[in-house]
């Protein structure tokens, strides 16, 4: 069988593997010895996070977190690194809740496209997680922080840390970085106040009740949730929403730079549509305009009738479809996948548990 070039690449790092191990593990201990400093926020804060290198489905969570909270009452605002932007230390506020300030390029995909998603949050990107939750306090009165993929991320202290792991593969190759896609051994969701089993759909439920027991078998009597991702919505650039008009294209083609591309197709595939084709990039991939030239040209030799992204693709390459593509004779329409993220109903239980 032919091997994939990650696969390749944990190969070669895989002798390195017990080194970087052993190095996050003395780190961790050094945290909960008090020998490196937890800094606290004076408000609940809620760490959305991961074991894996990608493709949990983090920022659906973050975005689901933040609707159901500002229902409770809440005013949360969401922290993130701003993996592939410019903000440096921070903090970079992206958001006030109604306007969004930079752009993409400033602040990585994912934070920009929380922005446009939740209304009422405040977003704010830098490498300093403390003082962006600071500023998010002292600048608009936020009462609860949520940490956008913070697991590792051990010098803020938070009051609930969940970790999702994918339900196909929730251990990943079982291996830690750079020899496997783990950031931690299995060991550190001990530590997690509870475990979120994403994309369940793709999983049949006795299989999920199986990964269930495995990661109990680890972590003890942590709670472990059920959530599934769910197709919400089809729009075009234009923002025409098609699942409202009942005409989803039969044929189209493909192309996303996410880390779990396999779970973007086959939410396609099961809301009816048939896939001709698909370009794969890595994950935060910056297009460029041949790259979309050529993916273009794809789907009209393949007879596709539309071209479909996720929404975290699209927000890098909407001033340049705009500009150069859409006035254009014979280019595709362009679609932009929407999902949502539905943990079970117990896990609102639990989180309102935690938060008063």
């Amino acid at each position: 069988m032919k091997r994939s070039y990650t696969d390749i690449l944990f190969c070669l790092g895989r002798p390195l593997s017990p080194l970087y191990s052993f190095a996050m593990t003395l780190r961790q201990k050094a945290y909960e010895r008090g020998i490196f400093k937890r800094n606290r926020v004076g408000c609940p804060v809620i760490s959305v996070g991961n074991l894996c290198l990608g493709g949990t489905g983090k920022t659906p969570h973050v975005i689901a977190m933040s609707r159901y909270l500002l229902k409770q009452g809440f005013r949360p605002a969401i922290i993130s690194r701003g993996y592939g932007g410019k903000a440096g230390k921070g903090p970079l506020i992206i958001s006030d809740g109604r306007q969004v300030f930079v752009d993409a390029t400033v602040c990585g995909d994912e934070p920009f496209m929380m922005a446009l998603s939740v209304k009422g949050v405040p977003v704010i990107v830098g490498s300093n997680r403390y003082r962006s939750s600071l500023a998010a306090i002292s600048s608009f009165g936020c009462d609860v922080i949520i940490l956008d993929d913070a697991f590792q991320h051990l010098s803020l202290y938070r009051d609930v840390d969940l970790v999702l792991l994918p339900a196909a593969s929730p251990l990943g190759n079982g291996r830690v970085f750079p020899g496997g896609d783990l950031r931690e051994t299995p060991k550190a969701l001990k530590r997690a106040s509870a475990i979120i089993l994403s994309k369940c759909e793709q999983v049949p439920f006795g299989r999920i009740e199986l990964v269930k027991e495995q990661i109990q078998a680890i972590t003890g009597q942590i709670p472990v949730f059920f959530s599934d991702t769910v197709f919400s919505g089809l729009w075009t650039d234009d923002g025409k929403d098609l699942l409202l008009q009942s005409s989803l294209p039969s044929r189209v083609y493909c192309f996303c730079g996410i880390a779990d591309p396999d779970s973007f197709i086959h939410l396609i595939e099961k809301a009816g549509s048939e896939v001709v084709g698909c370009s794969i990039f890595r994950d935060h991939y910056p297009y460029k305009q041949r790259d979309l030239v050529q993916l273009f040209e794809k789907a009209n030799k393949l007879g596709a009738e539309m071209v479909i992204t996720t929404e975290k693709d699209f927000v890098k390459i909407k001033e340049r479809f705009n500009r150069d593509f859409k006035h254009k004779s014979g280019v595709l329409p362009l679609g932009i996948l929407h999902i949502t993220s539905r943990p079970q109903p117990s896990f609102w239980r639990f989180l309102d548990t935690k938060l008063k």
